[in-house]
């Protein structure tokens, strides 16, 4: 394997095919921004973040798509150089960061990503990205929400307690964890430039190569988190899994001074115990599953948001509504109509 790994870090696919590449995406990108132009005429944003939808950057018969990162580079218009970008979309995509660099800026945290690191993001990413200079060549890979759960819905690596605690979907992504940063092995960055090349050649049956690829680079995003998890669980003790599972199910009705109780702990020691081991202190812990669980109720169930507010724990639905606009920048009954028909 070191022999084969040693050989991949040497091949670059693309070297000799960027010029193509880079004029055949400049050649489409007037329709490419009419398009985005049209969309954000004819809906009116809910939020302070736009909504990039894939039936507005991908072609109707593509299920897996790339695009070019080109706000901020000397490959885009001069008029269309400096351009607002906060944004989220309804499609998974995959930055591939070929030269250059590039800082995401998230809700909650900001990654300074170099070419040796892949950004996997969801639908629920909000982001900024921010180019470093003018030469970067970062590729966006994206694929269709729907197409990604039918044929990836296999791909859950590992089941400890505490990678569950927000698992949502094949990878361990969801709303409070809607991005995952992977090691760009020689293995991964081949799979990658051979997508970049099938998708920019065109060939008959190219979808159906790049399905092939996608599965085979999941498969390597999953062995990449499943070793982690596993390095993870040989540092957890027991009864920080039980804890946690504990906390999932009574999240809406417990509190430190209970939980601390129940597994005779103090109060002080709880919380600073469940730091040590998860990262997040007991109040974060249970304001992240309250969270989670109000996501999942406005996008899988019809509960009222006086329903799901009880439910979570809340007497006040208005203190239920400012919270959850905090943490997503955008109200509960929003986010239930953006994202609900995805489902």
């Amino acid at each position: 394997m070191d022999e084969i790994n040693q050989a991949l870090t040497s091949c670059d696919l693309l070297t000799g095919y960027l010029d193509p590449i880079i004029q055949k995406l400049i050649h489409n990108l007037p329709n490419i921004l009419s398009s985005m132009s049209t969309q954000h005429s004819e809906k009116k944003e809910t939020s302070s973040y736009v909504q990039l939808l894939g039936e507005y950057v991908m072609k109707p018969n593509e299920n897996i798509s790339v695009f070019l990162h080109w706000p901020d580079t000397k490959y885009a218009p001069i008029s269309q150089r400096k351009v607002q970008h906060f944004h989220y979309h309804d499609f998974y995509e995959i930055n591939y960061l070929y030269r250059g660099g590039v800082k995401n800026i998230l809700q909650d945290t900001t990654i300074q990503q170099g070419c040796n690191q892949i950004l996997l993001m969801n639908p629920y990413a909000y982001h900024d990205p921010k180019i470093s200079d003018p030469d970067t060549l970062l590729f966006n890979i994206l694929i269709r929400k729907e197409f990604s759960a039918e044929i990836l819905s296999g791909y859950s690596p590992g089941n400890s307690n505490l990678i569950n605690l927000f698992l949502d979907n094949s990878l361990g992504m969801g709303p409070l964890n809607p991005y995952l940063l992977f090691d760009n092995t020689p293995q991964i960055n081949f799979i990658l430039q051979q997508m970049i090349l099938e998708y920019y050649q065109g060939q008959q049956y190219s979808q159906q190569v790049l399905y092939a690829k996608l599965i085979e680079l999941w498969s390597l995003f999953a062995r990449q988190q499943t070793e982690k998890f596993a390095q993870n669980e040989h540092n957890i003790p027991e009864d920080v899994t039980k804890i946690l599972s504990y906390l999932c199910t009574h999240y809406a009705t417990t509190n430190l001074s209970e939980t601390a109780k129940q597994f005779g702990y103090s109060s002080n020691y709880l919380s600073q115990y469940l730091q040590r081991y998860t990262g997040y202190c007991y109040s974060d812990l249970i304001y992240n599953l309250k969270m989670q669980n109000a996501t999942s109720y406005l996008i899988h169930s019809n509960f009222s948001l006086e329903e799901i507010s009880e439910r979570l724990g809340y007497s006040d639905v208005n203190y239920f509504r400012k919270i959850f606009k905090k943490k997503f920048g955008i109200s509960p009954r929003a986010y239930r109509n953006q994202h609900k028909s995805n489902a």
